[in-house]
Parts: structure tokens; sequence; C-alpha cells
């Protein structure tokens, strides 16, 4: 594509539950980029798109489960409130990420839908929690509602206490969330799944870094992990190349450790050669002895 003023483009993000590629059909989850002329397509730079995104296409839903004797039934007697009922769109689904702001609330809403007859639960996009009633969802059969999810260190027990005080007006939501501490931050790290963790400003770690890759302890006066010796962080460990980990082959911070920390020997002062060159050796003047 051709150079595009930063005027003409926006870069924007999707969960997925909003745009697939234009040639597979597939649903597209990150960074895409808006024209001005309202085409759209995947990726961040305008020089390095990944394909022409399109909305994804809501197909009508079978929203009478027919795999019940009296279900079936129901649809052929009353062909007309069948036809309703299945002329809804399926409520997409969605996994949000929390953001930098939302550690710094260390909170974030997390959005979800209940099938009121089955007490089904799943969880969904703030743009769906805002437009249900405006788009064709059964919000007769379906409700909406968000819960404040912790961000702390502690969280596991905060959000666990949070979702045993919901159980009694929502049954099955404690259950719902296996992962109680799910986005809670680890002594700098936040794992999102078993395979992929963040540092809180939102940027992947290496996944070539050690499981044991957390904050270190910089300032020799303060300790920020108490887990780690003091005065023990990768911006004093021998295998760091301008923030490049030799050992681990991985992009690191300075301020983070692993288990492979191997410190710098400090070595002493170098003497400048112009210092010795300035350095005058005195010797003593010996001459002829009068004897």
């Amino acid at each position: 594509m051709a150079y595009l003023p930063k005027n003409k483009y926006k870069v924007l993000y999707t969960n997925g539950d909003t745009f697939e590629f234009q040639n597979t059909g597939k649903a597209y989850t990150g960074e895409y980029i808006k024209l001005v002329d309202g085409r759209i397509f995947a990726g961040k730079n305008p020089n390095d798109l990944k394909g022409k995104l399109v909305p994804i296409k809501q197909l009508l839903s079978n929203n009478i489960l027919t795999n019940e004797t009296n279900n079936r039934i129901y649809q052929l007697l009353d062909k007309k409130r069948a036809r309703k009922q299945n002329s809804y769109i399926p409520i997409p689904s969605s996994k949000p990420i929390p953001t930098p702001v939302d550690y710094g609330k260390e909170y974030f809403n997390r959005y979800l839908s209940v099938r009121l007859n089955t007490k089904e639960y799943q969880e969904i996009s703030k743009d769906t929690y805002d437009n249900f009633s405006k788009r064709p969802y059964n919000n007769t059969l379906n409700k909406v509602f968000f819960i404040k999810w912790s961000l702390t260190d502690d969280n596991e027990v905060k959000n666990a206490t949070r979702l045993g005080d919901l159980e009694q007006t929502l049954p099955g939501i404690f259950n719902f969330f296996d992962n109680k501490k799910e986005y809670g931050i680890n002594n700098g790290v936040i794992r999102i799944n078993p395979t992929t963790r963040i540092y809180i400003n939102g940027e992947s770690i290496d996944k070539n870094l050690p499981a044991a890759y957390q904050i270190g302890n910089k300032n020799q006066n303060t300790v920020d992990n108490l887990n780690i010796p003091k005065n023990q962080y990768c911006g004093n460990c021998i295998f760091n190349k301008k923030d490049y980990c030799t050992r681990w082959e991985a992009n690191i911070r300075n301020n983070f450790w692993c288990k492979s920390y191997n410190g710098k020997v400090n070595q002493p002062p170098k003497v400048e050669q112009e210092t010795i060159s300035k350095v005058k050796t005195i010797t003593p003047d010996i001459g002829r002895s009068g004897y």
C-alpha cells in the first residue's frame, strides 16, 4: 500500500467478534487499520497489512433446543413463535484482557450473559453488553451483567469472596470461573494462560524465558521481591547484552530476574595511562663522595 498520512487511518483493536478475513472467513483478533474510506485491514502498520477484513456475518441461529421431544413438538405446533425464536442472532463470546489503566485501578469489569432456562454463562465483550438491547439478541431468554474482577496480588481470595456472594442470585457463577487468580499480578508478571505471560503494560514476555522470570531487586536499600536475593536483577547479570539475554536468547527487562542470574564481577578501577605518565619517580640524588 502506498504511503498513508496518519490522518488517513486509525489503528484499533478487535476481540475477535467483529471482523473476519474476506478471503477465508476466519475471525480476526488483534490490531487493525481503518481507512477514512471505510476499508479495514488486519495489522497495525500500513506498509505491512495482513489481509482485508469484513464484518462478521451474523447468521440466524436455531434458538430452540431440538434435542428435546417437547421442544420439537413446540416447534411444529407454534410455528409463528418458533420462527420468531429462530430470528434472533447468536450472542458472541469474547475474552477481554485488562489494560494498564485497569491495573492502575486494581480491577476491571468482566461482562457476561446467562441463559435463564439452563443457567449457562458465557463471557462477552463490553460492546455486546452495551448494545444488547439494540441488536436482535434474545433478551427475553438471556440476560447480561458484569462483575468487578480484582487484579491485585491477592486477587484469588477477593474474587472467590465476590463470586461466593453472587452465587445466591446467580447459581453456578462461582464454578464458571475456575481460575480465581486469573489476570492477577505475580511478582511483576501477568499470566494470561499456561503459555502466555505479559508485563503490566500489556507487552508480551518472550516465551523463551523460564517460568522463574520475575521482577528482581534492583535497588540496594529496598526489596521489591522477597523471593529474590538483594541486589540481583538482569541489569547486573553477565548474560545481559543491551536488554537481550544471551542465556535464554530473549529480550528482557533490566529490573527482572531469573534463576540463571550470574552477577557481574566488579573489576578494580583502571588507572588511566595519562595519570601514570604524570607520576614522577623520585630517586635519591647520589653524587660522588668528597672523601
